[in-house]
């Protein structure tokens, strides 16, 4: 097994180390502000050719969503969707560690390669570290292909702050999953630890997978100059739902990233209510200008954000430093208590609902691959509003008194690391 010179509970350790060296050579990267016309909220809007305009993607028809909670759910569902794989596996993960939940992942993908199954696996050269030497001899001795997304070369330093942060799995481009799921043990069991996570993962079947098979490859393509074009990975899938999606497929390095303005245009189109679940919150000013206005015209604006479990916490107090505000506007933020929040998702007027990998900080905005699943479906969005209500008992509420009676050692420590949040 190859040595990780950072300890899997010191990641934030590697990530900080990286990516604020890299913000001292990028940190004038622009703050846009997006104008819509018309109004999102106004009657002849329409929010989904906005959603179409910022995704890149259009909205199709006759898909199947499911909801996975936890690793409980998800580990089971997406090793049992690779068993069953007849031609295809491709995954691309942020974090693939060597570990229990792992190595069960890598004999599953191995025992499949050595059937014929085509097995791709992209991880992302940061997150995955501590995959291992042994874990990738045993794929790519049963006939899988291991890549590493962007390896840190003296050569690539300039770019080493944009990552793949997607965490995808897509079988015989017919069925597929997203969310923020990555593959550790800490995201093993039901929340139910306080080194564990609560996460949202989606199953999803249906005309959809194409775009997230497509959005692999564009990723594949990258980092092995590999254009794959077999018409098998593109097979045609018929209707097997009654859903509406869409994939939210971002881009880095650009100004008009897909994960920002798609997130801006869901806030700007809510009329009565926005549920948001996000664990590392650092919004911009034009984020938290777009979340204060939305409360402001009468919307029901709540965020479940991290408590004090968290694996980076110079991020969460990044992120505090904007509770003022936007309690002071009538946004209601609760933060998550029992165990680590890593779930990201966000309900819009309990009509429609996204699911996936993007967080609300500058990083996922502007410097990743993210991809989220915009389900436009009452009945899913009710789902995850349950979801939402859920975490909401087990979450403490931070009100505007609490706020301004909070320790003076907080109150360093957030304007400590608010001079960092623009790399955050």
């Amino acid at each position: 097994m190859s040595r990780d010179p950072f300890p899997p509970g010191r990641t934030w350790l590697r990530l900080t180390a990286c990516f604020l060296a890299a913000g001292l050579l990028w940190g004038c990267y622009p703050s846009m502000r997006y104008l819509y016309r018309p109004v999102l909220t106004a009657t002849g809007a329409d929010f989904m050719a906005a959603l179409t305009v910022a995704s890149g993607n259009e909205v199709v028809d006759g898909n199947d969503v499911v909801l996975l909670e936890n690793g409980i759910q998800a580990f089971p569902a997406m090793l049992g969707a690779i068993a069953g794989a007849k031609s295809s596996v491709h995954m691309e993960m942020y974090i693939f560690r060597d570990s229990e939940i792992g190595r069960e992942f890598v004999e599953a993908l191995a025992e499949r390669a050595r059937t014929g199954v085509r097995v791709r696996l992209l991880l992302d050269a940061l997150g995955s570290t501590g995959f291992g030497d042994r874990n990738r001899r045993v794929l790519e001795d049963a006939g899988a292909y291991v890549e590493f997304f962007r390896p840190v070369r003296l050569f690539s330093l300039r770019n080493v702050h944009l990552r793949t942060h997607r965490k995808v799995l897509i079988v015989d481009g017919e069925t597929a999953f997203t969310g923020g799921i990555c593959i550790d043990d800490s995201w093993m069991g039901d929340a139910d630890a306080p080194d564990r996570w609560r996460e949202t993962q989606v199953l999803v079947r249906g005309p959809v997978v194409r775009q997230m098979q497509v959005a692999f490859a564009r990723a594949w393509l990258e980092a092995t100059g590999e254009l794959l074009n077999s018409q098998p990975l593109y097979p045609f899938l018929e209707p097997v739902g009654d859903k509406r999606c869409q994939l939210m497929d971002s881009t880095p390095g650009v100004a008009t990233n897909p994960a920002r303005l798609s997130f801006l245009v869901a806030v700007e189109s809510a009329q009565e209510s926005l549920d948001v679940t996000n664990p590392y919150f650092v919004p911009d000013r034009s984020m938290k200008d777009a979340l204060m206005a939305a409360a402001r015209r009468g919307v029901r604006v709540r965020l479940i954000l991290s408590g004090r479990k968290t694996d980076i916490k110079p991020v969460r107090y990044a992120g505090r430093i904007s509770y003022h505000d936007l309690l002071e506007a009538g946004v209601e933020i609760f933060e998550y208590q029992p165990a680590r929040l890593h779930a990201k998702t966000a309900v819009v007027d309990g009509l429609w609902a996204t699911v996936g990998s993007t967080n609300i900080n500058r990083r996922s905005f502007a410097w990743n691959y993210e991809s989220n699943l915009n389900v436009f479906d009452r009945g899913f969005a009710g789902e995850l509003v349950g979801m939402f209500e859920r975490d909401l008992l087990v979450s403490r509420q931070v009100t505007l008194e609490d706020w301004k009676e909070r320790p003076f050692s907080q109150k360093i420590k957030e304007r400590f690391w608010g001079i960092f949040r623009s790399q955050f």
